[in-house]
């Protein structure tokens, strides 16, 4: 995770409020990195502020204590770093705004994740321009209602390939997520200015299967894709 900021010239020090639109391990391993290293090695001197479903309190509460002994050495004994860079303020959410400071509203809203409750989406809304974020879902109503008028849409799509269909239990973890057809419904009815997959490569079979219901802008899954939101969209590409 800190890999990734640095790539795109941005300090993990500044970054002090993260947002979870659920607790699956993929989606939250890389959180002690961004909790520990930051303030041990860049310097935060600000608490980590963490929104998520229920749970993410007790999971944030455990996650000190884990690490409590190097949290102990590091701020009172050794390198006296700051100890409100080590404090963390965690919040279980509900659906509705979540976060308004400095222009910058964020809204959590419910999605269908399977049995994976609850689940949320983001909508992030600064000066009349607007993102919203699916997170791990199935084809939702509810993300089209909150996704009326946006213009960038970052939405998941599960794997296309046939091998995995074969398989009784991917075809359960693929049910509990979004088919490329199904995206590009979704699309289809949002009409954003741009459409983005995440959580899968952008395969030919995928795009093919989105283009049979949307014909819109599309742009594949990138790691290190930095995207411009203003009256004009532009995508940015690190060159390594």
């Amino acid at each position: 995770m800190t890999t990734g900021m640095a790539a795109l010239a941005v300090n993990p020090a500044d970054v002090t409020k993260v947002f979870l639109t659920h607790l699956h391990s993929d989606h939250i391993i890389s959180l002690p990195e961004l909790y520990l290293f930051p303030w041990a090695s860049q310097g935060r001197n600000k608490p980590l502020q963490v929104w998520g479903p229920d749970g993410t309190r007790s999971m944030m509460k455990h996650l000190q204590e884990a690490f409590a002994f190097d949290i102990h050495i590091r701020r009172d004994v050794d390198e006296k770093f700051s100890a409100e860079g080590i404090k963390v303020l965690a919040t279980d959410i509900r659906e509705g705004v979540v976060y308004e400071a400095n222009g910058v509203k964020v809204t959590a809203f419910l999605v269908d994740h399977g049995p994976v409750k609850p689940a949320f989406g983001f909508r992030v809304d600064y000066h009349g321009h607007s993102v919203v974020v699916s997170g791990d879902t199935r084809p939702s109503n509810n993300l089209i209602k909150f996704s009326q008028g946006v213009d960038l849409l970052i939405h998941e799509v599960g794997s296309a390939r046939k091998e995995l269909m074969v398989n009784l239990f991917a075809q359960r973890i693929i049910a509990h997520h979004t088919t490329g057809e199904q995206a590009g419904q979704v699309f289809a009815r949002v009409k954003p200015r741009l459409a983005v997959y995440s959580h899968a490569p952008a395969t030919e079979a995928l795009i093919a299967q989105t283009r049979k219901h949307y014909g819109g802008p599309l742009q594949g899954a990138e790691d290190l894709l930095n995207i411009e939101v203003g009256e004009q969209i532009n995508l940015r590409r690190i060159v390594h």
